[in-house]
């Protein structure tokens, strides 16, 4: 890609096509690598397996890791990623999951639909974090929690800067988790 083309583009236009195109080489080659954080993740939750048929929505799912293990700990999940190829992907990988295409900068749920939401490695490949963030509220119930995975520490990602001055997150090692007090 050539920077004329980045400069015509915008930058969600950009990481779009970019999905678009390692679809098919994500799994091979960064698979083992973001489901390392899966289960901390979860477990951030505060639900462990308890919580049997809670509503999950995992937000840029990519090829669709945490929504299986989140199934597999009993909740109802929906699956959400701007990019076709991966919804395709993920529905081959694991049938029986709701996997759908969307933009997690304009949630096409309900508001209060779902008791948690999950993000893994989800924040930084979008254009606008803090309206994603919003929309997350938004779609979870009171009382809800979201919890997500970024690369890098909250104080380096410009997301979790306002996050953290807002109040909003609890900052636990590499983790950062999200109580949402609606």
């Amino acid at each position: 890609m050539t920077n004329a083309k980045v400069s015509n583009q915008t930058f969600k236009e950009f990481e779009h096509e970019g999905w678009e195109a390692v679809a098919g080489g994500y799994h091979d080659h960064f698979g083992s690598l973001t489901r390392q954080t899966i289960e901390p993740m979860l477990d951030s939750l505060g639900t462990g397996r308890k919580d049997q048929g809670a509503k999950l929505l995992d937000i840029a799912t990519g090829p669709g890791y945490v929504a299986q293990a989140a199934r597999q700990r009993g909740y109802e999940v929906t699956a959400i990623d701007f990019s076709n190829e991966m919804v395709e992907r993920a529905k081959v990988l694991y049938p029986g999951i709701d996997f759908q295409e969307g933009d997690a900068e304009a949630l096409a749920f309900p508001d209060g639909s779902f008791d948690f939401l999950t993000m893994n490695f989800g924040l930084l490949h979008l254009e606008q974090p803090e309206k994603a963030l919003a929309e997350a509220f938004r779609v979870t119930k009171p009382g809800g929690k979201f919890a997500l995975t970024v690369w890098s520490t909250p104080a380096k990602t410009f997301a979790f800067r306002r996050g953290l001055r807002s109040g909003k997150m609890v900052v636990r090692r590499e983790l950062v988790r999200m109580s949402l007090h609606t």
